[in-house]
């Protein structure tokens, strides 16, 4: 679609330039298994490379869900690996039920709120680093782990289904080159998904960012 070929450029010229959003790209994974999501295939990104390479636009293919292209995953999983966050995306074969939220804002310090369902007792680990959510990435100066009640992992559950998670698009259907990274994580009974928004408020999908404030408010329970 125009759209993605658009975000796809923009983010490309991002690296090039010294714009007010300059994420730092300098942290590139050494295989495929250091990503903290997957990648676009090798046949999808060639040819999205061919159509801007032959200047065919609109160039009308999605990126597929639960994907990143390079560029994005190298920036959203140096804060997270600096977090010391597990990947999900590679647990789906082991039973677990676990949903994680992580707020990349420019400005702001990274932080991410992962809560946990072992045989019915329900963690919150909440991390935090020095970095900078559209820069660099710092060291981890806040990891915290606490039980939490099973009815709030209920109402998250509740809340996923009356907004239809498993069906949102993974892609932000908005063009942001500034402010904050929603990004929310499933991962239950073997099934994974994942989506991302830039200040999801300010572009009219508050159901999403109510969803991802109950992350945020279990943490100050």
């Amino acid at each position: 679609m125009k759209r993605q070929l658009i975000i796809y450029i923009g983010l490309i010229l991002t690296m090039t330039s010294c714009s007010m959003f300059n994420v730092d790209s300098r942290y590139k994974p050494n295989s495929t298994n250091e990503y903290y999501f997957p990648l676009l295939s090798a046949e999808f990104t060639k040819r999205q490379n061919d159509c801007i390479k032959k200047k065919e636009f609109p160039c009308n293919f999605p990126e597929p869900n639960d994907t990143l292209n390079k560029f994005v995953n190298q920036w959203y999983s140096k804060h997270l690996k600096s977090m010391k966050e597990p990947i999900l995306y590679k647990l789906h074969n082991d039973d677990k039920k676990t949903i994680r939220f992580t707020h990349l804002g420019t400005w702001s310090n990274p932080v991410s709120y992962r809560i946990e369902n072992s045989n019915g007792q329900v963690t919150l680990t909440y991390c935090k680093t020095k970095g900078l959510g559209g820069y660099d990435a710092g060291r981890r100066i806040k990891h915290e782990r606490k039980i939490i009640k099973s009815e709030t992992w209920d109402k998250i559950l509740e809340k996923i289904d009356s907004v239809k998670f498993w069906r949102i698009e993974t892609h932000d259907p908005n063009m942001a080159l500034d402010g904050e990274e929603w990004i929310l994580e499933v991962l239950i009974d073997r099934q994974y998904h994942f989506v991302t928004r830039n200040s999801p408020e300010n572009y009219g999908e508050q159901e999403y960012a109510e969803l991802c404030k109950l992350m945020l408010n279990t943490y100050k329970e």
